[in-house]
């Protein structure tokens, strides 16, 4: 019984850790997605 559990803590971690990268990826493109106007404005500024 303790090794089924040990397996079964170790499938949540995993599943948890899989599902927290996942959501920041999708954070990371949301944010530069909507930033990319202000982006876009300050990178003309710099190398015009």
């Amino acid at each position: 019984m303790k090794t089924a559990a040990t397996i079964l803590s170790t499938v949540k971690a995993s599943y948890t850790i899989a599902i927290m990268g996942l959501l920041g990826v999708f954070a990371f493109i949301s944010a530069v997605l909507i930033a990319w106007p202000a982006l876009a404005y300050l990178g003309a500024k710099m190398f015009n």
